[in-house]
């Protein structure tokens, strides 16, 4: 039986994510749970319906981290790193690793350790999940039969009713506040709008431009010129009280109200969380201009970021990937829904 590790198991993410690898491995895994918190850890531990097992962990303790990471078989990273030091134990111990982190910076530094490491062809997956990760693959899928491409845009649909946890809310607000490149200038993330069509019901909302760290690694790698990243949420004025957070500056500075966030934020269970996920393309099908749309519709982003990351962990450990990769390098958007096998997420093409 393979032998998983999820770090930064005990958060809303990090439950899924556990969840979701028991469902997809068919519970013929065994899972190791971690947290810096013991009681709590061990708590999760005991809630599952399956043999899982604690495992204390401080990612900001080297040490620990190094005595830690060790006999497994895939580590799977649902919290955020300062330095990637399960990256480096991964690397050490020839371990495949999966990380959701949605930075630019981080990538940069797992990219480098792997660079100076003796042994680089033990496989990093970084990136991994909804949006990024899933967006990266229906933007493969989406240009594949271009002859050349001319603009991609990338859309997210969020629900103000998302079950987030304050990590995740706190992640997307950061990368709100920051400026972005416009053809020779640059301008503050959030403010810039368009429209873009989204799934069920098959009609266009207003997004607002944002920076992501995805867009410059899908240039590079896929070789496309023009992308655009835009994101908004599914209510008006919760898009206008963002956007006016951001100019008071509120939002850079979010990280010193994270108490303050995890009381007003709270999710309804009884309410929907569904969430959207637009890539449209501009460019030249057999010598013809052609608009062609890909849309997807979720019930939840955070429970279609792990069950992504569940089958990720299943497709790179299959194929056995080697060094630092993008989901979008090791499958196809088609290869990965059939790992995840959930009626609830509907893709669909749009072609003018």
């Amino acid at each position: 039986m393979k032998k998983i590790m999820v770090v930064g198991a005990s958060g809303v993410l990090g439950q899924l994510v556990c969840s979701e690898l028991l469902r997809i491995f068919d519970n013929q895994i065994k899972l190791i749970v971690t947290d810096y918190k013991t009681e709590r850890g061990e708590k999760l531990a005991n809630s599952f319906n399956a043999d899982v097992q604690f495992q204390y962990l401080d990612v900001n303790k080297e040490e620990n981290v190094t005595q830690v990471i060790k006999n497994l078989d895939i580590v799977v990273v649902v919290l955020k790193q300062k330095n990637p030091h399960i990256q480096k134990a991964c690397i050490e111990n020839k371990i495949l690793c999966l990380d959701v982190t949605p930075y630019y910076d981080f990538v940069e530094k797992v990219n480098e350790l792997n660079e100076d490491a003796e042994n680089n062809d033990v496989g990093l997956v970084v990136m991994s999940g909804f949006f990024p990760g899933l967006s990266g693959l229906m933007v493969k899928k989406a240009i594949s039969n271009f002859s050349e491409v001319t603009e991609i845009n990338v859309g997210l649909l969020q629900n103000t009713n998302a079950k987030a946890g304050i990590s995740g809310i706190l992640d997307m607000l950061n990368i709100i506040a920051q400026p972005v490149k416009l053809e020779n200038k640059v301008i503050s993330g959030f403010t810039k709008k368009r429209k873009m069509i989204f799934l069920h019901p098959l009609k266009e909302k207003e997004v607002r431009f944002i920076d992501h760290s995805e867009k410059p690694f899908l240039k590079d790698i896929l070789g496309v010129n023009s992308i655009n990243y835009w994101t908004s949420w599914n209510a008006n004025a919760f898009n206008k009280l963002v956007s006016f957070l951001r100019q008071v500056g509120f939002i850079e500075n979010v990280h010193k109200y994270k108490d303050f966030l995890s009381k007003v934020v709270k999710h309804k269970p009884h309410k929907n969380e569904n969430a959207f996920l637009t890539v449209e393309v501009k460019g030249i099908i057999d010598n013809q201009e052609k608009l062609k749309t890909l849309a997807l519709s979720t019930f939840s982003d955070y429970h279609t970021t792990a069950m992504a990351t569940a089958s990720l962990a299943k497709i790179a450990q299959q194929k056995n990937v080697k060094g630092v990769v993008f989901p979008f390098e090791i499958t196809d958007i088609d290869e990965l829904f059939s790992e995840i096998n959930c009626p609830d997420i509907v893709i669909e093409e749009i072609e003018k």
